[in-house]
């Protein structure tokens, strides 16, 4: 018995400092491997963020202003006057017309050529389309040009996705 223990007492093996130097090696091979991939998520993410963050204040610096609107008394035509007072160029993707009194749909989303929709910086554009009135199919008929109650919500939406209205008038003094 006494051969044993002295066996034991000789005994080799990995000492603390060797079996802490290889636990360390382990664990930051593993750590470092979890954190590129971390660091990899993270930049897609803004990268996908930038895009999204580009196209957000793009839509915010577009402004459209409605300078004049036209009711032609002898037909249906209606013709708007347009100006681009925002920062960046605009383009009107559709127009619609709704009478306020009855909430009749003159112009439900008719879609506006490219060519006519097309705003740049500090410019303007007149957008002329028809309208659908029944009767004489004419602004100048009693129930679209009586009164000056006779108000037309006009809107625009632009290819960002904005919407801009106003109220007008065909009523003639």
């Amino acid at each position: 018995m006494a051969q044993k223990k002295i066996s034991m007492k000789y005994r080799r093996g990995v000492s603390q400092i060797i079996g802490s130097l290889i636990v360390l090696a382990l664990v930051a091979s593993v750590g470092s491997v979890i954190l590129f991939q971390g660091l990899n998520q993270i930049n897609a993410f803004n990268y996908d963020l930038t895009f999204h963050d580009r196209e957000h204040s793009e839509a915010l610096r577009e402004d459209i202003l409605f300078e004049h609107v036209k009711f032609d008394p002898n037909s249906n035509a209606l013709s708007i006057y347009l100006a681009n007072i925002g920062s960046i160029d605009s383009n009107i993707a559709t127009l619609t017309v709704v009478k306020i009194d009855t909430q009749e749909l003159l112009l439900a989303w008719s879609d506006v050529d490219a060519i006519d929709g097309a705003i740049p910086i500090e410019d303007h554009t007149v957008i002329i389309t028809n309208v659908t009135l029944p009767g004489l199919n004419k602004w100048n008929q009693t129930n679209y040009n009586n009164t000056k109650d006779d108000n037309y919500k006009i809107s625009i939406t632009t290819s960002r996705g904005n919407f801009f209205d106003t109220v007008a008038t065909p009523y003639d003094t």
